[in-house]
């Protein structure tokens, strides 16, 4: 586990100013991880576990503390004693002062200390986990977020290319109604067509911003703040097994590891119960000093000291069966946690074989697009040079441009499907270490 969590901490070893906009993928998910505010919570609940788990808080400590009384009184007295004698005083003063020292010391309590320090190690260990947990989906949105901003900048570049492609028929056929070669039909389907490359053009422009702001919320900064990525989608595919990622998600996965290590809490709960059964020894020790001043009474001082020891022994005979209900309800407990680990193992395993299902038809869709977008960059060579020739109609143009705009947007679809699956499988499996440094 603290190796999962080593991996998930390394990526903020890339530290950048608070005014930076732009970023690689290390130094995006890193500012991400530094700013957000739950992953800031997270790493406070970690430090308060921190602390609770001490020699103290399991029990192997002993206890001191110190105790003083300072004591006055005013008594009007009168004793009369069977000699004849009578003392009689009014308003007599007396006071007196108390103080000591105490240890306790349970040096035993049925191996109760023993089972509640593991425990407090485990849920230590838990609230690292959550911490994972949270940075690993942090790290998900973000790259998930990364990469699509650069699918919507490379979808841009093709919405423009159309445009610009789109503005040239038009002109083209402008030029021909004036001499006479189209017809007027054509040259208003041409600037129909305009409009709608403009339009595609603008959403992309709209999605391209709203993007923008989610991604500068992510790194705790004002939406309006300009944002560059400098990095490219990946062109090649990374080969990934079945059987190395079963063997993955079953150490790695991070809510599996939770689900685990509810187990081992109970168990030591479990433990905690049946020392109830042992009996206590502990070991005192104190040292008292007293002294008294006494204008009425038998003294009229009194001095005492010196210290105090010895052992106790406490043993619960009969404590109206709770022992057996706690123990047998601590077995029920141990039992219940089993299952939420079973049944989050089966939940993992189907996650991942979704994920690796998605992936494995992303990659034959990345490598079928990749060859149909080689195809379609040579027609755009080809209706390049039989544009300039006047080889070709309006209408074959329009459907070249609209091919050639829909393969290259296609496979820039396909290598985003590709990354969410890998994301997807990196998400289940818990190695995202991979995927960053790939």
């Amino acid at each position: 586990m603290r190796q999962l969590l080593t991996i998930l901490l390394l990526v903020l070893t890339f530290c950048e100013a608070t005014g930076q906009n732009s970023y690689t993928l290390d130094t995006y998910i890193s500012a991400v991880l530094e700013n957000d505010f739950g992953i800031k919570l997270m790493k406070n609940e970690v430090l308060i576990s921190e602390n609770e788990n001490n020699p103290g808080a399991a029990g192997y400590l002993p206890t001191i503390g110190v105790t003083a009384e300072q004591n006055w009184t005013i008594n009007s007295a009168r004793q009369e004693f069977l000699s004849g004698q009578v003392n009689e005083a009014s308003n007599a003063k007396n006071q007196a002062f108390t103080a000591g020292l105490m240890l306790n010391w349970t040096f035993f309590d049925g191996f109760r200390m023993f089972a509640t320090d593991k425990k407090l190690d485990l849920l230590e260990e838990q609230t690292k986990l959550n911490l994972a947990a949270e940075m690993e989906m942090k790290i998900y949105s973000a790259t998930l977020s990364y990469y699509t901003y650069l699918v919507l900048s490379e979808m841009k570049k093709v919405y423009e290319q159309s445009v610009d492609l789109s503005h040239a028929r038009r002109e083209l056929l402008e030029l021909r109604v004036e001499k006479g070669a189209a017809s007027e039909m054509e040259l208003i389907q041409a600037r129909l067509d305009v409009t709608a490359d403009s339009a595609v053009l603008l959403d992309n422009m709209r999605a391209t911003e709203q993007l923008r702001a989610e991604m500068n919320k992510l790194l705790g900064r004002s939406p309006e703040i300009e944002l560059q990525l400098e990095g490219e989608l990946p062109e090649t595919i990374k080969q990934l097994t079945w059987e190395q990622l079963t063997e993955a998600v079953l150490t790695q996965n991070t809510t599996l590891l939770l689900a685990k290590s509810g187990i081992a809490v109970r168990e030591k709960e479990r433990k905690e119960a049946l020392s109830r059964y042992y009996p206590q020894l502990a070991f005192y020790g104190a040292y008292n000093f007293g002294t008294s001043q006494n204008e009425v009474g038998f003294l009229l001082s009194n001095r005492s000291y010196g210290p105090q020891f010895g052992l106790t022994l406490r043993w619960d005979i009969l404590d109206g069966l709770t022992r057996m209900k706690d123990t047998k309800n601590a077995r029920i407990r141990i039992e219940s946690a089993g299952i939420v680990a079973e049944q989050q193992e089966l939940a993992v395993k189907t996650e991942l074989h979704i994920a690796f299902q998605d992936y494995e038809w992303a990659v034959r869709m990345m490598e079928f697009e990749q060859r149909n977008a080689m195809e379609a960059e040579e027609m755009a060579d080809i209706m390049e040079k039989s544009l300039q020739s006047g080889a070709l109609t309006p209408l074959e143009l329009r459907e070249i441009q609209f091919g050639i705009t829909l393969a290259r947007s296609r496979l820039l679809n396909a290598q985003l499907n590709y990354l969410t699956s890998t994301l997807n499988i990196s998400l289940a499996s818990g190695d995202f270490k991979n995927l960053l440094t790939d």
